[in-house]
């Protein structure tokens, strides 16, 4: 395998030059060669770009988590956004980086910085064409994209890996309709809507730290066989994991601060299950920080989330063994019934301590 220097192609990397050309030339040599494009340290400005299959983008982005103040207003890393940066010059495209129909691609150590721009621009859309994709995403930070950070749209087999994805306009990552995926050891922070949407099925999701995201942690909604596991969650304004209308699927050893904040209605708990069958939700554990919560809201009466759990309407389910200690405000386990064959069991809580 051959490592191409993009700057050997004319790319600059100084943050003002339109590097485009450049990252085009350097992929079209890489398709030749099975290559690898490679990104010294720098800021590449370029527009949206179709990237083709069988190659490797690689950076060594070393990226932050961001670049909060001390007391003195001092910034502590304005470097957070890491050492390879692109950064988009233009909006107006489905993604920053396009594979829709790629297979057996890289994209391994960038920083992808949206800027805000466009009016739904993803920072990473793929989509299969007939054929299983294996493509994969390493160590990458993804922010500030109106779209979703990672649009999986229609994709079969894929890896997503050791990145944080942060401050995006829709979902963190966005599994539409796929299938066969690995999702592991990422940080999703802070996107507007979902951290993660989960796919139809067949996709692990593996020791996340998921937290701050406007709408929840995971949903899955019209899902199967989804396997949630080892994942730490805090703070969302919505459930850590909601399950809706969705199918033979397993939640377990997960961990739950925090979540369902700010909401007064149903969502405003760490599990939500709804209209499901065979779905099992073992193992978690669920706390919250009600001190904080006295402070910020006055009194007990107002504090979030309200509930532990929330279950309505299962169908073949297990909802077992999950220990919730001062979990909530109002009721550890809201319980709305209709459920055929369900077992809820061994689940031990409490509410907040005034």
């Amino acid at each position: 395998m051959s490592y191409l220097n993009i700057r050997d192609f004319g790319a600059k990397g100084d943050g003002q030059t339109d590097d485009t050309a450049a990252l085009i030339a350097a992929m079209d040599a890489a398709t030749r060669e099975n290559g690898t494009v490679y990104f010294p340290r720098g800021n590449y400005m370029i527009h949206p770009v179709k990237v083709p299959s069988h190659i490797t983008l690689m950076g060594n982005s070393s990226w932050g988590y961001s670049n909060r103040k001390d007391e003195a207003g001092n910034g502590l890393d304005p470097e957070y956004m890491g050492n390879t940066v692109l950064t988009a010059l233009s909006g107006d495209a489905d993604a920053f980086l396009d594979l829709d129909g790629c297979r057996g691609t890289r994209i391994i150590g960038l920083t992808l910085d949206g800027r805000w721009l466009g009016k739904c621009m993803h920072g990473i859309y793929s989509r299969h064409r007939g054929v299983e994709q294996n493509n994969c995403y390493e160590d990458c930070r993804i922010n500030h994209f109106t779209g979703c950070g990672l649009k999986m749209d229609w994709v079969w087999v894929f890896a997503i890996r050791r990145c944080i994805i942060i401050d995006n306009g829709l979902h963190g990552i966005d599994v539409d309709r796929g299938y066969d995926g690995w999702v592991i050891d990422n940080q999703i922070s802070a996107n507007r809507r979902m951290g993660i949407n989960a796919g139809p099925g067949m996709v692990c999701y593996t020791g996340n730290r998921i937290e701050w995201n406007k709408e929840g942690g995971i949903l899955c909604d019209d899902t199967q066989n989804v396997n949630i596991t080892g994942n730490s969650f805090d703070h969302n304004f919505g459930p850590a994991i909601w399950f809706k209308n969705s199918r033979a699927s397993a939640a377990s050893g997960n961990m739950s601060r925090n979540d369902g904040s700010g909401r007064t209605d149903d969502t405003s708990c760490a599990f939500l299950i709804e209209d499901s069958q065979g779905i099992a939700l073992t193992g978690n554990t669920v706390w919250c920080w009600p001190h904080r919560e006295l402070a910020e809201k006055g009194h007990k009466a107002d504090m979030t989330p309200y509930y532990g759990m929330v279950l309505k309407n299962l169908t073949d389910c297990v909802v077992s063994g999950n220990a919730l200690h001062q979990c909530a405000s109002k009721e550890v386990i809201k319980d709305e019934g209709g459920h055929l064959r369900t077992v809820v069991s061994g689940n031990v809580g409490s509410t907040f301590e005034a």
